[in-house]
């Protein structure tokens, strides 16, 4: 019963992650053009923000589930595990690619950020 609630607890705690991810993004962007005008860049600020908060979310996640499907459910448990950590992580990325309007993966590709 507890491994079927953290799997589930998973999906909303995906769809925070990836749009966090999707927020670090979006302030880099937006924020470059400001940076490069002071003589330095957002160069990594996403995936320190974003990325990281994002596979550490992924990993304790799959590791609390691994250790309670193996106690509940034993070798299969692990393959339970990793199939709701993948369902939760695509659910995620589905609900923050609505919220960023599709482009959770290219946010500002097309904008200039040149300020001279």
């Amino acid at each position: 019963m507890g491994f079927w609630v953290v799997a589930a607890l998973g999906i909303p705690a995906a769809a925070v992650a990836w749009a966090w991810y999707g927020l670090a993004q979006f302030e880099a962007q937006t924020e470059q053009g400001k940076a490069v005008s002071a003589g330095t860049t957002m160069a990594g600020f996403a995936e320190m923000v974003g990325g990281v908060p994002l596979v550490l979310a992924h990993l304790l996640g799959l590791i609390g589930l691994i250790v309670l499907g193996y106690k509940g459910y034993g070798n299969s448990g692990i393959v339970f595990s990793v199939t709701a950590v993948l369902i939760a992580s695509g659910v995620g990325i589905g609900v923050a690619q609505l919220l960023w309007a599709g482009e959770l993966f290219q946010l500002g590709i097309t904008n200039n950020t040149y300020v001279p």
